[in-house]
């Protein structure tokens, strides 16, 4: 472990040393005459506009940083010789970053830029200004300076519909408008607001009405810092009868005529080999397919919000798109509408519309290789996964897997070695539908619901001990929105058996209450999760991911049990093996913001309890928390944290738990070169015990007390992205230790390092 650490800390230091050397030629390659744009200063006297916000408008920006200071990139496109025959010299400059020269015509661009932006945020009679101020022979400085105005306010917004048809809609809306009387002007509004418009009257049937029909006259003239808006909504436009010239004519609401379901197995037009194609009809919608419908129309038909005689409604054309996508059938899915001339819809348009389904593969047999990181144990895992995606023609998706795993576990004082295997099997169902005793209307289109069934078996033999756990599970999950998931899992029942126990670590709990947690016990538990990811949008750089569990286990059991025996001083029991009983709860959070294309920053907060009580008064192993390792508190081993501020000095493993934790994270990172990262990071966290028969001394959780004892971790961490996968070195180094006198736990600056302050963990992924 040792040589590991010894040689991380060289390798940082040997980058931080080179990332230091090239970074201080930075005008190797600025001709004479020219000057590097050395940085960039923003004067600011708005109280809305923030500097980045001012910054996205500036037309020539400097050499990205790292750390803040530091122009790696340039440093490395410093490192090139000239003569660009030679490969080394054209690689260097393919992974660095030439120097910005600084360019006059820019900067007048981004003055212009910057100008706009304050008249469109309602600074009327602003302006910015640059000036440059030079650093050096070739390094200037541009400084821009936002000369500021009173910012005029919305004194009153007038409508003007040219179009009967949706006069009383649009009107019947303002109460939702984001063009408030005395809010502050910003033109971004007028967008959102035309944007707000189309799509209220879209999801009315108005399916070709644009926002290209919404446009606004500003007044500006009447005094007070105050502008008069008025938004003006034109009639659609529409050739005449003879196709000469455009006509103005009132928006048209429209209904569907036909619903046609094309099953596509190449992808093409099917417009063009249309007469190949059978039919079938359900529920007035037609099927066209070549040879068989391999999925029962109901289950597409119960997908879908798109029924002939129905009124076009935008949002359900897009909910239609994501409920069939999400039958996991088809690798594409096309829906098109086609306008008919037809006046039997009255005073209604009509559309024909064609949804083109194109199924992915039915079965998929796969067997793969891949690295494992438990809670920063690396391993490898070999996986053999068989799928089949329609079991019985209503989109179920059956899964059979088998996998066989090694990992290395650190054990104190033995060599590095693979000595944690795990082999198991799972099979599951999966029915795009809810099983339930009752009928609820509309609810698949709405939450595209899911009724999963799993049975599984798995062994794991570890340094401490053996266990094998057979597990059977039903639930259902759903969807309210597109970034929102609820899990329901009605019965999750769990059989664990511990054959084998090390007799060291039997001795260290044999006479505390933990050791129940380590007998063979029943689990029957009902768990609800809400996860809440928006990282999916589109473009999306910043991103937030939740996930709230909520879990009891052990009631309905206990509740039943006095019907088949007496309670014993211990409790129930079945077959001769007792049952848990207890609550759990956690919440994680976590966010990522976005610096630039180089620089960003990753938070998580975790806070989870378990309560044991009842039947079993302390909490499957399995089901308590620990701390430490590559994805916890990275200055400690895994489970080698805690409990409060007590320390392990006597067994060989590590296992410590407890019933409650707490973690706050935080990493910066930043890309090097090529597939390399880096990253800085901070930890805080502990565990603790609420009960005091399971807890070792200084482990009890107390209000007073259990914010003293926060340990604290920093380090830094290298990373290799190969896309599919990431590979982390993370090397942590304890700044504050809890299991230390009071007064010395502060452990930076207060002691020399000792090698059981440095922890090096190698793991795949991020951390989170």
């Amino acid at each position: 472990m040792k040589s590991k650490v010894l040689f991380f800390v060289r390798l940082v230091v040997f980058i931080a040393v080179f990332v230091s050397v090239i970074s201080c030629r930075t005008t190797k390659y600025v001709r004479e005459g020219d000057f590097l744009l050395n940085a960039i200063e923003i004067e600011n006297s708005t109280n809305d506009l923030s500097k980045q916000e001012i910054k996205g408008y500036i037309r020539q920006k400097e050499n990205l940083k790292i750390l803040g200071f530091l122009r790696f990139h340039l440093g490395l496109y410093n490192l090139s010789g000239r003569d660009t025959t030679k490969w080394i010299n054209r690689w260097l400059r393919k992974i660095g970053e030439e120097p910005v020269i600084y360019d006059g015509h820019l900067a007048q661009l981004s003055t212009d830029q910057l100008t706009r932006l304050l008249h469109n945020k309602g600074y009327f009679r602003s302006y910015a200004k640059d000036s440059i101020i030079k650093q050096s022979s070739k390094k200037i400085k541009v400084k821009y300076v936002i000369h500021s105005s009173d910012r005029y306010k919305i004194n009153h917004v007038r409508y003007h519909i040219e179009d009967d048809s949706i006069r009383e809609i649009v009107l019947a809306d303002t109460a939702k408008t984001l063009l408030k009387q005395g809010r502050s002007f910003d033109s971004n509004l007028h967008e959102k607001e035309r944007v707000r418009i189309t799509n209220r009257l879209k999801n009315l049937g108005y399916y070709a009405f644009s926002k290209e029909y919404i446009y606004y006259v500003v007044d500006s003239t009447i005094g007070n810092q105050r502008v008069n808006d008025s938004l003006i909504i034109k009639r659609a436009l529409l050739l005449d009868s003879l196709g000469d010239k455009l006509e103005e004519v009132s928006h048209k609401r429209y209904k569907y005529r036909n619903v046609t379901y094309i099953f596509n197995e190449d992808g093409k037009n099917y417009m063009d080999s249309k007469k190949m194609y059978d039919t079938l009809e359900y529920a007035n919608c037609k099927f066209l397919y070549k040879e068989k419908i391999e999925v029962h129309p109901s289950v597409i038909y119960s997908s879908s919000y798109i029924v002939p005689d129905d009124l076009y409604v935008n949002d359900n054309v897009e909910r239609t798109q994501m409920l069939l996508s999400g039958l996991q059938i088809f690798r594409y899915v096309d829906i098109r509408f086609s306008e008919v001339n037809d006046s039997s819809g009255g005073d209604y348009g009509l559309l024909d519309v064609y949804i083109q389904l194109v199924p992915t593969r039915k079965q998929v047999f796969t067997v793969e290789i891949e690295g494992t990181n438990s809670s920063g144990n690396l391993g490898a895992a070999s996986n053999i996964k068989y799928q089949h995606r329609n079991l019985f023609r209503g989109a179920e998706v059956f899964d059979l897997s088998w996998r066989g795993a090694a990992e290395r576990e650190f054990v104190r004082g033995t060599k590095d070695e693979f000595n944690t295997y795990e082999f198991g099997s799972e099979a599951s169902l999966e029915f795009p539908k809810f099983f339930m005793p009752f009928t609820v209307e509309g609810f698949r289109k709405r939450f595209n619901p899911k009724t999963s069934l799993a049975l599984a078996y798995n062994y794991q033999r570890r340094p401490d001990y053996t266990r094998t756990i057979a597990s059977l599970r039903f639930g259902y999950n759903w969807n309210p929105s597109k970034y929102l998931t609820h899990y329901l899992f009605v019965s999750d029942f769990n059989y664990v058996s511990l054959p084998y126990i090390h007799n060291e670590f039997w001795s260290y709990i044999d006479s505390t209450f933990l050791r129940y947690s380590y007998e063979d016990h029943f689990i029957l538990t009902s768990l609800y999760s809400l996860v809440f990811n928006n990282q999916l949008k589109p473009n999306q750089k910043d991103y937030f991911y939740g996930r709230f569990n909520l879990e009891v286990a052990g009631n309905v059991l206990n509740a039943l049990a006095p019907m088949w025996q007496e309670r014993d001083s211990l409790g129930y029991d079945i077959f001769g093996v007792r049952f848990a009983q207890y609550f759990k709860s956690d919440i994680d959070l976590r966010y990522h913001y976005s610096v630039n294309s180089i620089n960003s920053f990753a938070y998580r907060l975790f806070v989870g309890v378990g309560y044991p009580y009842g039947n079993l008064e302390v909490l499957p192993f399995e089901k308590r928390f620990f701390s430490g390792g590559a994805n916890g508190v990275r200055a400690w081993p895994v489970r080698g944290l805690g409990p409060g501020t007590y320390s392990e000095t006597t067994s060989t493993f590590y296992n410590q738990t407890a019933d409650i934790k707490l973690e706050l994270n935080a990493e910066y990172r930043f890309k090097l070169v090529g597939l390399l990262e880096g990253a800085i990071f901070a930890d805080g966290g502990n565990i603790w015990n609420i009960r005091e028969e399971g807890s070792v001394d200084g482990g009890m959780f107390y209000w007073n007390e259990f914010y003293k004892q926060i340990a604290i971790g920093i380090g830094a961490g290298l990373r290799l992205d190969f896309n599919y996968f990431l590979l982390r070195f993370d090397g942590g180094i304890k700044a504050r230790d809890p299991s230390l006198p009071q007064k010395q736990r502060w452990v930076l600056g207060n002691k020399p390092f000792e090698w059981s302050d440095i922890a090096l963990n190698i793991a795949i992924g991020y951390p989170f």
